[in-house]
C-alpha cells in the first residue's frame, strides 16, 4: 500500500471515530447536509459545538465560513501584491479582493450572522448565497484560466457557505 493510500485510510479511520463520538445533534443536523463530511468536521473542530443548540451550531458554521473567506481574501491580497506589473492579473485579483471577497467579509457574512441572531433565516440564507456568488464571480474573473490555488479556495468558500445555508434551512 503506497503512502497516499495509507494516509487516506488513516484519514477515514479518524473521521469514522470522530463520527462515532459526535453528539447526536451534530449527526442529525449534518445527516441532511449535502456536505456531510465537511459539516461534521467543521462543527466538531469548534469546542463550542459540544454545548450548542441548533442556533449555536448555525452560528459556528457562519464563523467557520467567515474564517475560510478571510483566509481566501488574505491569499488573494498576497497574490495581488505579487502580480509583477501584469495589468490583467492585477485587475483580476483586484476585482476578487475589492468586489467579491471584500463584500463577503465586510457585508454579507456580518449580515448573515446578524440575521441569524434576529431569526431572519431567509435573509441569512440570501446573505450566504451572496457569498457563494462572490466566490463564483471571482472564479469568472479568470475566464476559465483561473490558477489552481485560486480555484481551490473559491470552491472551498463556496462549499462551506453552501453547507451553512443547508444548516440554516433547517430553521425555515
Amino acid at each position: 500500500m503506497n503512502n497516499f493510500m495509507k494516509l487516506f485510510a488513516i484519514f477515514w479511520l479518524i473521521q469514522f471515530q470522530i463520527a462515532l463520538s459526535q453528539p447526536n445533534i451534530i449527526q442529525q443536523l449534518c445527516k441532511r447536509n449535502r456536505y456531510q463530511p465537511l459539516c461534521v468536521s467543521t462543527l466538531n473542530l469548534d469546542p463550542r459545538s459540544k454545548t450548542s443548540d441548533l442556533q449555536g451550531l448555525a452560528s459556528i458554521s457562519i464563523d467557520a465560513t467567515t474564517k475560510k473567506t478571510n483566509e481566501t481574501l488574505t491569499y488573494l491580497i498576497d497574490a495581488l501584491q505579487h502580480t509583477g506589473g501584469d495589468r490583467a492579473a492585477f485587475e483580476k485579483y483586484g476585482t476578487c479582493v475589492d468586489q467579491d471577497y471584500g463584500a463577503s467579509t465586510d457585508r454579507y457574512l456580518p449580515a448573515a450572522l446578524a440575521n441569524l441572531k434576529a431569526k431572519k433565516y431567509s435573509a441569512a440564507i440570501a446573505n450566504l448565497q451572496d457569498v457563494m456568488g462572490a466566490s463564483g464571480d471571482c472564479e469568472n474573473q479568470f475566464a476559465g484560466s483561473c490558477p489552481l490555488p485560486v480555484s481551490q479556495r473559491n470552491k472551498a468558500v463556496h462549499d462551506i457557505a453552501d453547507m451553512t445555508t443547508d444548516i440554516i434551512k433547517t430553521f425555515v
